[in-house]
């Protein structure tokens, strides 16, 4: 190209890369949507790269809806393992598809890298209890939260004003327990169990029930109480 009698060589070259890297393995492949969670991702062990955290941008891309895409800040880094510790902080519940890019490799390969977001419930036992309160419930589900106040229970009330409070006893990611709070509802009403994310959603209710809960009267009732003593003091 000649520009004011000077001739400039403006040929632009470039090499790709023979092989591509990916990243092979993400753990969990679920994730809370309302709940920061660590995922470790997993690359290649012949990646090229000595591991740096700040060389390396992910991202995870909502597949039902494109536009919709969560960074995923990588907090940690083990070369020996070819791992990356990112943090992801939730997001609307549905499927993700994972982006890993390199500062100097590029994009890798993770097609087969996807994120579940969700929580759901797949059992609530009992489905039936007093009309008084009291009654214990087990919930049993996936990504529940570790701390008492990440999963509020409430029963619904279908058709009737009011919801009553399961008051958690113990939480897991995979188990809730709660005693049910006094509820002066009436015999027969009906209702649903519901595990709230922080308030903001509720998890899906998955189990062939659907959750749903009943108010009895029918309880054991105490007719005579009586004291007995022995020798020792």
């Amino acid at each position: 190209m000649n520009i004011n009698g000077q001739q400039i060589d403006n040929t632009v070259s470039m090499a790709t890369m023979a092989n591509t890297k990916a990243g092979i393995v993400l753990t969990p492949s679920s994730a809370n949507p309302t709940l920061k969670t660590k995922i470790n991702i997993t690359l290649e062990s012949d990646f090229p790269y000595t591991l740096d955290k700040s060389h390396f941008t992910v991202n995870a891309t909502n597949i039902s809806n494109p536009t919709y895409m969560r960074q995923m800040n990588v907090i940690a880094v083990d070369d020996s393992t070819k791992t990356l510790t990112t943090m992801f902080g939730g997001a609307w519940s549905g499927l993700y598809q994972m982006s890993i890019r390199h500062k100097e490799f590029g994009l890798l390969d993770s097609i087969g890298l996807t994120l579940t977001v969700g929580s759901n419930v797949t059992s609530v036992t009992p489905l039936i209890g007093s009309i008084y309160g009291g009654t214990k419930l087990t919930i049993t589900g996936t990504n529940f939260g570790i701390e008492f106040t990440d999963n509020p229970v409430q029963i619904s009330t279908l058709g009737a004003v009011g919801s009553v409070d399961c008051y958690l006893q113990s939480i897991s990611q995979t188990q809730i327990t709660c005693r049910m709070g006094v509820t002066n509802k009436t015999d027969g009403l009906t209702g649903k169990a519901l595990v709230f994310l922080k308030t903001s959603e509720e998890a899906d209710c998955v189990a062939a029930d659907n959750c749903e809960w009943a108010y009895t009267s029918s309880i054991p009732t105490v007719t005579d109480m009586r004291s007995t003593w022995d020798d020792v003091n």
